[in-house]
């Protein structure tokens, strides 16, 4: 895993787990008044250095976004860290799921078409319209297409059947309606009874609804 920090040298960090593919530029443009920024990315493996800094911090607001879901659920749920808030955007802990997240034939087909034509037609989907997708390309990842490629191979070998998710109670969901990637009829499913559910008229991608932190938290 990737890590990239904005640091003001304040005692409380926004700890936020993007989406497969992603790196820090589709949510450099957000910006939070009085908080550490950490932006955590590529899921090849789920190893980082990271977690004794966030270990210094009193206070850590947890934001996951798609498949940051799954990660932060596998790697904070392990640590033990001083978190007063947990937001889901997108996404649920059990990423390959029929019921409750991306249908596994999708998420198979996505990996085994991908392809930089292919590519940009799912980064269109997320974002939701040609238009959105203009302005998007200003702030796109910046990955290598194998790396990206990799990272989907992992997140599709790992057994959601017996590892264990839902590491982390978290506080609320936010279910973009008109999510065309990680199905909203699948994240209410899997969110319903679990936590608060806010549902938002917004594609798979959630940053130019919340444009600052500060709207999330």
């Amino acid at each position: 895993m990737q890590t990239y920090w904005e640091i003001r040298g304040s005692n409380k960090l926004i700890l936020f787990f993007s989406g497969w593919g992603m790196d820090e530029n589709p949510t450099l443009h957000l910006v939070a008044k009085d908080a550490d920024i950490c932006i955590c990315f590529d899921y090849s493996d789920l190893n980082t250095d990271a977690v004794d800094k966030w270990k210094t911090y009193d206070r850590i607001i947890l934001i996951a976004w798609s498949t940051g879901v799954w990660a932060a659920d596998q790697m904070v749920g392990r640590e033990d860290l001083h978190i007063v808030k947990t937001i889901a955007i997108n996404g649920t802990p059990v990423t390959i799921d029929d019921l409750t997240g991306i249908p596994r034939p999708v998420f198979e087909g996505t990996y085994l078409n991908l392809n930089r034509k292919t590519l940009q037609k799912f980064m269109n989907r997320m974002v939701g319209n040609a238009n959105d997708f203009k302005e998007f390309n200003a702030f796109a990842p910046k990955r290598n297409l194998e790396d990206q490629k990799a990272e989907l191979s992992s997140i599709l070998h790992f057994d959601f059947t017996t590892q264990r998710t839902e590491l982390i109670q978290w506080d609320k969901a936010i279910v973009g309606k008109n999510d065309s990637i990680f199905p909203p009829q699948n994240q209410l499913r899997y969110w319903t009874n679990r936590t608060e559910i806010h549902e938002v008229e917004m594609p798979h991608y959630p940053f130019f609804y919340y444009k600052s932190w500060d709207l999330l938290v």
